[in-house]
């Protein structure tokens, strides 16, 4: 018999992880009659020398998500133990493990690469968000929903999975490039094994070749969260749905005696499954349990099974690595007694891992070139220059990813393959680009809601298209419609003057209506709607992917209605043009709940304006920034301003600038303070309290002390007259932006509660 470390034990799990569950049900139920095997010459044996002189011993990891994270445990005490490993099989996360470890990384080579890896940004598609430029920044903050939509070719396109795994491909390339030009996995220095579905057919596949990562990241594109990913013609998804444990596999390669590792999700409780979607969800597992038995019945009394007892940990966890490792360590141990027989003599355990030689480093050649293949609507002339700071200088794995890593923040992109090629005795990088299949149409979702307790409540819904590549130079026309309190219609026309050219061009135009109030001390008075429609044309200049800066010229007309108040407050109109700059730079980490980073913005506008058939000169300037600073690992503060001025008197119900609201003299109304001076500032200090996992970022707790003013002439601005505010909140950086719960206190006594989704 076969030993089992631990019993197995109903676990339970997440809402969002049971209604995954029921998302990819459907696509199991129709995997489940495929075959489990795949006859193709792929599973052939690897022979070992007759020499060895002891049992081949092949290593199964299954898949599991983070649970999958405790291989490495046992892979320590593996080595502790001095037991030598022959072959590997593995499916989806095991063969993360399973792969860089069969590549020549040892246990605690592993261990330190897991730890410090930024789980939010490896789940992620983007470089780190200082390195995208401002406009995608801006886009991405507007647009929180994180899916979009596409449309190509007359049809409407969907989004394959929550995430495409641009980062994590990235990452496993830097680990194991040195491996792209082996010919067969039995190369490495553990003959290796990956297993795949083909999601057409829905047959187990099994790698034995081609380049390590794309077989790792093959074998972990689980439906509906991880794209599934496309090579050579095939469309493969998780290894998982077929052969979760692939015993069968690392027997077909040769090996005598099994350690197979099975930390895939536990069967429910039956108290689990009172509702559809526990049940669903144990269809899900009911179906991989189905798969791993069939596995598990093909082991033999000299076999070991190690089955982690790991708790209530889920397949999400993916930040408690640490846990995860220890409860995988000790798994192992509680097999000793089963493995001890299969150890090596110090001696002999010495000359096996003398034999595991890596691939040697490739050698620092300069790069003499860049090679783009697959390009439809991108020039391949764009991405040449992208990665232009490669050509004369030494290869290196890190400054290729990080180029390809800003690649990707375009959105442009699927996948970007590289290698290291070459030609007339020139070392080049060669570039295989799968451009995004959604586009070059894209449709974004935005949201927003607040209330402050006291009857003021807002809401919008927002949708944003883009059209990208209108032509050589990487035009792009972006069109964005809000409804709700705010309703409005803006489009812009941005025209790059060159392939990768800093300078541009835009012309944009809009035409908006919202509320805007006005108080008498706390108590509304009167409601306007403003509607407000600018247009103009700006030329800049893309300083760095921080900041830009513009100069242009712009028409804006206002007309304000009154909706509630006195008939003594009348309605009005105003235009305005002349010239406007704006510079603005943005370094933040996060655009919510930042830690690091600074951002900050110029607002300039001098021309002429009339109002009620009164012409005057006026100058309005707007300035504000926020740096942030780390104190601890989970703590930070932020230092926020802002200072506004206008040179004439300006109407209310037009350009005056307000103040009020959460972060913003927290405890006021909404934009309860207007006036044609502004001066304001805060400390905000937030705590990391909690975490999300892949519903978002983390949970904080925060608190703000907050004090500013509004005046209505010159004479009137004194700091002895600012007013102090401070707020309480619980904050959730979520995916569908921030979600806040709030108090605020005023001076004077004014106070209120506050729920926000979307940016205070």
């Amino acid at each position: 018999m076969a030993i089992a470390a631990r019993a197995r034990m109903p676990v339970a799990r997440p809402a969002w992880t049971r209604r995954y569950a029921a998302a990819v049900a459907a696509v199991l139920l129709a995997l489940a009659s495929a075959t489990a095997s795949d006859a193709d010459a792929q599973t052939a044996p690897t022979a070992q020398p007759a020499s060895i002189g002891r049992p081949r011993i092949g290593l199964v990891l299954s898949g599991g998500g983070a649970r999958g994270l405790s291989h490495i445990g046992v892979l320590k005490v593996l080595e502790e133990m001095r037991i030598p490993v022959d072959y590997i099989a593995a499916t989806s996360m095991g063969s993360i493990v399973g792969g860089l470890y069969a590549s020549g990384e040892d246990a605690d080579a592993l261990e330190k690469e897991v730890r410090a890896i930024n789980w939010t940004s490896m789940f992620s598609d983007s470089p780190a968000r200082q390195d995208l430029s401002v406009r995608r920044k801006d886009y991405d903050a507007r647009y929180s929903v994180p899916f979009q939509l596409g449309y190509r070719n007359g049809d409407v396109q969907l989004f394959k999975g929550a995430i495409a795994g641009a980062n994590l491909e990235l990452w496993l390339h830097r680990l194991t490039q040195r491996d792209d030009s082996l010919g067969s996995f039995d190369e490495l220095p553990v003959p290796f094994r990956a297993v795949a579905t083909d999601m057409v057919t829905g047959r187990q596949v099994v790698f034995r070749s081609g380049p390590l990562y794309q077989a790792i990241r093959a074998s972990m594109s689980v439906p509906g969260l991880f794209s599934p990913i496309e090579l050579n013609d095939h469309v493969y998804g998780d290894g998982g749905l077929v052969n979760n444990l692939p015993v069968d596999v690392v027997q077909a390669m040769g090996a005598d005696v099994v350690i197979a590792v099975n930390i895939g999700t536990p069967l429910m409780s039956k108290k689990q499954l009172s509702s559809i979607v526990g049940l669903a969800s144990q269809t899900l597992n009911i179906l991989t349990e189905q798969n791993v038995r069939e596995q598990l019945a093909r082991l033999s009394p000299q076999d070991v099974l190690i089955e982690p007892d790991l708790g209530e940990l889920t397949f999400v966890d993916f930040e408690k690595s640490d846990k995860f490792i220890e409860l995988g360590e000790a798994s192992a141990r509680a097999a000793a007694s089963r493995l001890r027989p299969l150890a090596l003599s110090v001696a002999q355990y010495a000359e096996y891992k003398a034999s595991r030689h890596r691939v040697a480093e490739p050698a620092a050649t300069d790069i003499a070139f860049v090679n783009v293949t697959g390009a439809e609507l991108v020039n391949p002339e764009s991405v040449k220059d992208a990665l232009g700071n490669l050509v004369g200088k030494p290869f290196s794995d890190k400054r290729t990813g990080d180029d390809i890593a800003r690649l990707y923040g375009s959105g442009d992109f699927d996948r970007i393959n590289y290698r290291l090629t070459d030609h007339n005795g020139q070392a080049g990088i060669d570039l295989d680009i799968n451009e995004n299949a959604l586009g070059p149409n894209y449709l974004r979702l935005g949201m927003g809601f607040s209330s402050d307790m006291q009857g003021e409540v807002t809401y919008n819904l927002i949708a944003g298209h883009r059209r990208t590549w209108l032509n050589g130079w990487g035009a792009e026309w972006t069109n964005d419609v809000e409804l709700g309190s705010t309703r409005s219609y803006a489009t812009e026309l941005y025209q790059p003057l060159g392939v990768g050219s800093p300078w541009f061009v835009s012309a944009y135009g809009k035409a908006s209506r919202e509320p805007r109030y006005l108080y008498d001390e706390d108590r509304r008075i009167a409601e306007y709607s403003l509607l407000y429609e600018p247009v103009g044309v700006d030329i800049g200049y893309t300083a760095s992917r921080y900041g830009e800066i513009r100069v242009g010229y712009r028409y804006a007309h206002y007309r304000a209605d009154l909706e509630i108040g006195s008939p003594l407050i009348t309605s009005g109109k105003l235009s305005e043009q002349g010239a406007s700059l704006l510079a603005r730079y943005d370094r933040l980490d996060n655009p919510f709940f930042p830690r690091t980073g600074f951002k900050g913005a110029l607002e300039v506008f001098k021309g002429t304006q009339v109002f009620d058939g009164d012409r005057r000169d006026i100058t309005r300037i707007h300035g504000d920034f926020l740096q942030a600073l780390p104190l601890s690992t989970n703590a930070q503060l932020q230092f926020a301003g802002r200072a506004a001025w206008v040179s004439e008197f300006d109407p209310a119900i037009a350009e005056g600038f307000q103040l009020g609201g959460f972060l913003n003299l927290s405890g006021l109304r909404l934009d309860q303070l207007t006036g044609d001076y502004l001066a304001f500032g805060r400390v905000v200090y937030t705590q990391k309290v909690g975490a999300l996992s892949l519903l978002g970022r983390g949970v904080y707790a925060g608190a703000s002390i907050e004090a500013g003013n509004t005046w209505t002439t010159r004479s009137d601005v004194s700091f002895s007259n600012l007013r102090t505010a401070g707020s309480l909140f619980l904050g959730l950086d979520t995916y569908l932006g921030p979600f806040y719960v709030a108090y605020g206190r005023a001076s004077g006594g004014e106070s209120s509660w506050y729920i926000f989704l979307g940016r205070p």
